[in-house]
This record gives structure tokens, C-alpha cells and sequence, in this order.
């Protein structure tokens, strides 16, 4: 079955930006730092592998192409997870408490995607459990990334250009997600005869979007990754004093609550 042009040009840049990325996590060796996240970039190059020619074969509405397309989906949300979970870790690691928080936040998302999926499974892979289930786990996901880049926004804690864009480009394309299982399915999936490749469309154009922007903030060295400890009380007062005071003060109430020791010196 002949995918529209546009559909295979999407496909093929989409390809080429996971190439590119894969390559300069390999030259700069982002790797030894960001192992789970260079795992999912070449996750996604796999999935691409396997399900073109499936979706061109035996067309979108396949059932070979729904079992293929759905679950090397979840195969690539679970890395995704993993990636972000890598990313905040490395820059909240000087905040233990907060880091404490941050990781209970995407744990708690992995425990609902899971619940998803047993929920998918009880209602036999319909389209639409899971289209919902897709959708719920990126809202969750969006949400609980969003309410670490406001705890980072708010307090101000020094984050490298590179970790940002990083996180942002997951929360962006987490947003797209839900606006596209939520609006594109809803109102075209019984109505449009060219649903799934319309789909396509507004779903890998954003992503190669985000593949060019991390690309290119990864095109230099990543800062030293810090060390995993509490920043002494004289520097809290050294810089910004009100904000590092409350900075402190909040990473040591999450560190009680979570019960966590401090670092051993």
C-alpha cells in the first residue's frame, strides 16, 4: 500500500534526525553520561526499522500494524520514562531531597501506565482503550514533568542549556500527544477515511522537530555531572541568600519526609 508523499517524507527525515542524534550522542560520547537516554533514541530508530515497512505492506488499519504500532509505542514511553527520570536525577543529584520527590512523581506515572495497560488488556486492544490509554499516560507524564520544571523554575536551581532543552522537548512533545488523542481522534477516527495518516502527519512532524533542537544542543560537551550531596549552609548565604534560604529549607523538609541520610563525607 502506497503511503502519501508527504507521510514518507515525514518518515524518512524523521529517520535521518534519529540518525544524526544517535551519531553525535556517539561522537561527543553523551552516552556514558546519558545511557537511558541514547538507549531510547535507539529505540525509536528500531521502531521506525520495523514498523515502516509493516504500515506500508500491510496498510494502517491492519492488524499487524495496530499490534506492531502499539506496542513498540509502549516499548518507547516506558524508555522515555527511563530517560527523563536519567535527566532530572542528573541535575537534581545536588538536591537529594528534591531529587526524592521528582523521582516518586515519575514513579507514580510508571505505576498508572501500568494500570493502563492491564485496563487496555481487559477490554481486548480496542482502538479506543488504546487511544485513551495513550493518552492518559502522556497527561500524566506531562504533569508530573511540568511540576519538576516549575520546582526548578521556582527555586531557581542552575540547570545546564543542554538538560534543558533535553526536558522541554520531552514535555513538548507529551502536550502534542494529548492533543492529538484527544482532538484528531475524537472528532476525525470514525469521520475521515485518511484518519491514521493524517495522524501521522501531526504526530512525526513535531517529533522531528524536537529531534532537530535536541541535535543541536547536544552538539558540544555536557558540564561535569555534580556530586551527590547537600550544598554546605555558607553557600546558601553566599548567593541569592532569601531564595537559596528557601531552596534549603525545602530540601531539607523533603529529605525528613522521605527519610533520606545525608551523603556520607
Amino acid at each position: 500500500m502506497n503511503l502519501p508523499p508527504l507521510v514518507e517524507i515525514l518518515w524518512g527525515a524523521s529517520f535521518v534526525a534519529q540518525l544524526a542524534l544517535c551519531g553525535i550522542l556517539i561522537t561527543y560520547r553523551h552516552f556514558r553520561r546519558l545511557p537511558f537516554f541514547t538507549a531510547y533514541v535507539c529505540l525509536n530508530v528500531c521502531q521506525s526499522l520495523l514498523a515502516y515497512p509493516i504500515y506500508r505492506h500491510y496498510g494502517p488499519y491492519s492488524r499487524e500494524a495496530s499490534l506492531v504500532g502499539w506496542w513498540s509505542e509502549a516499548i518507547t514511553l516506558l524508555a522515555r520514562i527511563f530517560a527523563t527520570v536519567e535527566i532530572l536525577h542528573v541535575v537534581l543529584i545536588a538536591y537529594r531531597g528534591i531529587w526524592g520527590l521528582a523521582w516518586r512523581l515519575l514513579a507514580g506515572t510508571s505505576a498508572v501506565v501500568a494500570l493502563l495497560c492491564v485496563g487496555v488488556a481487559a477490554q481486548g486492544h480496542s482502538d479506543a482503550a488504546l487511544a485513551s490509554a495513550d493518552r492518559g499516560y502522556n497527561l500524566i507524564f506531562a504533569t508530573a514533568l511540568i511540576s519538576g520544571l516549575a520546582l526548578i523554575r521556582y527555586y531557581l536551581i542552575r540547570v545546564d542549556n543542554a538538560y534543558k532543552v533535553l526536558l522541554a522537548g520531552f514535555c513538548f512533545y507529551a502536550c502534542v500527544k494529548i492533543l492529538l488523542n484527544t482532538v484528531l481522534y475524537d472528532f476525525l477516527y470514525h469521520q475521515h477515511p485518511s484518519y491514521p495518516f493524517i495522524w501521522q502527519i501531526f504526530a512525526v512532524a513535531p517529533f522531528v522537530i524536537v529531534l532537530i533542537v535536541w541535535s543541536a544542543a547536544l552538539l558540544r560537551a555536557l558540564p561535569e555531572k555534580r556530586k551527590q550531596r547537600s550544598l554546605p549552609t555558607f553557600m546558601y548565604g553566599r548567593i541569592s541568600p532569601e531564595i537559596n534560604i528557601q531552596l534549603q529549607a525545602i530540601n531539607r523538609q523533603l529529605m525528613n519526609f522521605f527519610k533520606i541520610k545525608e551523603p556520607q563525607q
